[in-house]
């Protein structure tokens, strides 16, 4: 390997280890963690030319704020070689890099080898039968870094260890510097973690006796610790299996980072993040009209993300308890599902699941509210589940089947209330998931692509393209029956008297020496199509949806109801459209 090395860089093996050596420190907390990103990127270099140098150095596995700002920052090159050196440094291979690098040194004598073999053998004593013994120096503590064995042994903390602190939670930063800096004699360690079982750390309380703590990984990293006693904890394990497939391994997943268990109880250690959805709803939104309404859309567009990883047609899993307090809140304002202690997954025949009542009360399909044993469970009954919750969370926090008693009748009724929403495309978005028939719901793709997420460079788009159907281009001449239809959706709207908006020039202009556009909606779209089409400087200037911010969503619903949008031309020109702006 040394010969390797050498030959790719012609640099010595020793210019390998002072360089590690040199770069160790930038690796403490105390530095930024783009600093950490472009160390461990360095060290990723080095790993991948001389791995001895990396393994002896006494570098720790990446810390998950490290991994998060690459994620952030850094190219698809970059991150592969950091997973790559994380993964080396977590899981050793089992002939380890230390004892390579001793076989192949033709200096040290027999009976360093020799001594360096029955270390070796008693180190491998050791992890077989799970057990931790001190010696004179150190606590031997066992990784609880993922690995084949789901399950880790406990350990005790030696009092001199000194603990590591990425800082990163800001809302739980005071309990965690005091976690960080709380006397040895009052922590509990599990393998490679350190919390305390008080309740001063304990930050959720979940169903069944499952509790949160704080806690910090002894690389640093911040964590949420789920307890859950040991003779009920299925759910916890099922949880863990569900977090551990590769295809839940996703930014928009709470993270899993590992599993352990004691005599009486299991943990799963998982991402900490700020708030529940509920919490953020309720105390943290923005004040500003505003912003507060683009942070409730990017919600639930980021709630519909998480949905579709786990909906996706290679994973299938049926989450079963969507509601707000399983929606947790990262650092970033991000929203991700979590708690798949009762989530199924189908099989690749399957796309129904005859299974056990699941999920909480007001947060149930109609289809599964109906059962009173066994119910048939499918994407969606996900789908209604998450559309009560879109509901939620562009109201501000209130249910489409009411807040009483008689929401789960309401649900299965299929009597709901829109009344907290003024957007009539969001209107559209929830009637659709919440329809009580499964089969006219969409699926979670069919959500993301709706016109509720469209951006308004695409929704000007969408008027120009209504602006030359027949109907638009003969609004000088219209049939009365389509004028009463499209007035209702005009009345004591932005655009009612569209013409005084825009300057007497540019209509003027506009009007030249045809008959002028007549003040309806019709002519609207005319108006904005050859505007579009024959005075591209003039139209750059103007900000429509900022002139006519419920324009789209009463022309699309109008479009809607006329079957305007179900035309072929109308469709083809819509992605044709769409596909010129990707």
């Amino acid at each position: 390997m040394q010969k390797t090395s050498e030959k790719k860089l012609g640099l010595s093996q020793s210019v390998y280890e002072k360089l590690c050596k040199s770069l160790l420190p930038l690796t403490r907390p105390n530095y930024s963690s783009l600093i950490g990103v472009w160390t461990y990127g360095v060290f990723a270099y080095i790993n991948d030319i001389a791995p001895e140098p990396v393994a002896l150095c006494g570098l720790s596995p990446i810390p998950e704020m490290i991994l998060n700002t690459a994620e952030i920052e850094m190219d698809e090159a970059m991150k592969k070689k950091l997973q790559k050196l994380d993964e080396s440094l977590r899981h050793p291979a089992g002939s380890s890099a230390v004892d390579s690098l001793c076989e192949d040194t033709a200096a040290l004598s027999t009976s360093k080898k020799k001594k360096k073999k029955r270390k070796k053998k008693k180190i491998q004593q050791e992890v077989g039968s799970q057990e931790s013994e001190q010696d004179k120096e150190d606590t031997v503590v066992t990784s609880i870094e993922e690995s084949n064995s789901s399950v880790q042994p406990l350990t005790h903390e030696n009092p001199n260890i000194s603990r590591r602190w990425h800082q990163t939670s800001h809302r739980w930063r005071p309990k965690l510097e005091k976690l960080a800096n709380i006397d040895a004699s009052r922590t509990y360690r599990l393998s490679g973690l350190t919390l305390v079982r008080d309740p001063e750390f304990l930050i959720a309380n979940g169903s069944d006796g499952t509790q949160v703590f704080l806690g910090l990984r002894d690389d640093g990293t911040e964590v949420a610790v789920k307890r859950m006693i040991r003779f009920n904890y299925q759910v916890l394990k099922n949880e863990e299996e569900f977090l551990r497939l590769p295809e839940l391994d996703n930014p928009s997943i709470v993270r899993y980072v590992d599993f352990a268990e004691d005599d009486n109880f299991g943990y799963l250690v998982l991402q900490l993040c700020e708030y529940t959805l509920d919490e953020y709803i309720q105390d943290h939104l923005p004040d500003d009209s505003a912003e507060r309404s683009l942070v409730l859309k990017k919600l639930v567009k980021e709630v519909l993300c998480s949905l579709e990883v786990l909906h996706d047609q290679k994973t299938k899993v049926l989450h079963r308890d969507i509601k707000p307090q399983n929606v947790l809140i990262d650092i970033k304002g991000k929203a991700k599902l979590a708690d798949f202690g009762i989530s199924r997954r189908l099989k690749q025949s399957e796309t129904t699941l005859r299974t056990s009542i699941a999920g909480t009360r007001c947060w149930k399909a109609k289809e599964t509210i109906k059962e009173k044993v066994n119910t048939n469970y499918k994407r969606s009954s996900d789908i209604q589940v998450a559309g009560m919750l879109v509901y939620y969370i562009l109201s501000g926090g209130h249910h489409p089947f009411g807040e009483d008693v008689a929401c789960e009748y309401n649900i299965s009724r299929g009597r709901y209330s829109l009344e907290h929403l003024d957007d009539d495309v969001a209107k559209d978005l929830v009637e659709w998931m919440i329809n009580e028939n499964p089969n006219e719901r969409p699926t979670v793709e069919q959500t993301l692509a709706h016109p509720f997420f469209w951006t308004d460079e695409r929704r000007v788009q969408y008027l120009k393209i209504l602006g030359n159907e027949k109907e638009a281009e003969n609004c000088r001449n219209a049939d009365e029956e389509i004028l009463n239809a499209i007035s209702k959706h005009a009345e004591g709207k932005s655009f009612s008297e569209w013409k005084s908006k825009f300057t007497s020039e540019l209509v003027q202009k506009m009007d030249g020496k045809k008959k002028a556009y007549p003040e309806n909606t019709l002519g609207l779209l005319r108006f904005i199509r050859n505007l579009h089409e024959h005075y591209k400087p003039d139209a750059v200037k103007i900000n429509l949806m900022a002139l006519f911010p419920d324009l789209f969503g009463s022309v699309y619903m109008f479009a809607k109801e006329r079957g305007w949008n179900s035309r072929e031309s109308v469709i083809m020109d819509i992605n044709s459209a769409f596909l010129m702006q990707i």
